[in-house]
């Protein structure tokens, strides 16, 4: 099966790539800094606060939607996998 193992190979790269990218923004270090930004006069406008609560909602709502993505990418595999080994 020379086609499967490429694709394992190819689908492995990705997984690793997106967990790699994941864990890097996990670490909030980007939002850290932004918890010193707003501390400084004048980023408590009306505007500032509307566009950051507005991009900050959009963010975790993102992360809800990429989390129940990763839950629905492996409950689906593993109804692959099972459907594959009673094929078999």
């Amino acid at each position: 099966m020379p086609d499967h193992d490429n694709h394992v190979r190819q689908i492995d790269k990705k997984i690793t790539a997106l967990s790699d990218a994941l864990a890097h923004l996990g670490r909030g270090t980007g939002l850290k800094e932004l918890l010193k930004i707003i501390r400084f006069p004048g980023y408590t406008t009306p505007a500032e606060l509307a566009f950051t609560i507005g991009i900050l909602e959009s963010m975790e709502a993102q992360v809800r939607t990429l989390a129940k993505m990763e839950e629905d990418l492996v409950a689906g595999s593993k109804l692959i996998v099972e459907a594959g080994k009673k094929a078999a």
